[in-house]
């Protein structure tokens, strides 16, 4: 066995991209058996936490870091399944307003549940789970904070 191979030789971004592969498994086996895409989902989630359970496209492509031509796919995808519908907004008829449907909150809930099981699954106490929150969303910050790309440093300059 190489050095490479070794676990626990990881990066700090190679234990990032063995955690997203893991979490995009149990995602996609979750939400999967709920008929619906992760992408799917997520939009439906968006949707389902927002006030009256109503958001605008582009409030939904902000928060998702998603682009306006593949959101209409989704919510094309969406508003054939019945979970959400597409209304004219009041403040200005020329756009438009997703609205989550009975059906689609109650499957957005649905599936939230059952990540809360799958979550719950792990074991963890409540202060260890506090901490890895703490350190998730500490390292999101760090990962967000810095552009995506190539970065000079002393070992490539």
């Amino acid at each position: 066995m190489t050095p490479e191979q070794l676990p626990g030789t990881d990066g700090l971004l190679g234990h990032v991209v063995r955690l997203n592969v893991a979490v995009d498994r149990v995602l996609d086996a979750i939400v999967g058996a709920a008929g619906i895409s992760v992408a799917d989902y997520l939009v439906l989630g968006v949707v389902r936490r927002s006030p009256g359970h109503r958001s605008a496209p582009t409030a939904i492509c902000e928060v998702l870091g998603r682009t306006t031509g593949g959101m209409s796919l989704t919510l094309d995808r969406l508003e054939k399944a019945g979970l959400v519908r597409r209304l004219p907004d009041p403040g200005d008829r020329r756009r438009v307003v997703v609205e989550a449907t009975d059906d689609g909150v109650a499957l957005a809930k649905r599936v939230n549940a059952a990540l809360h099981d799958w979550e719950d699954s792990l074991g963890t106490s409540d202060a260890e789970r506090d901490r890895l929150v703490d350190a998730l969303g500490r390292l999101t910050e760090l990962i967000e904070r810095v552009p995506a790309g190539p970065v000079a440093t002393a070992r490539t300059a």
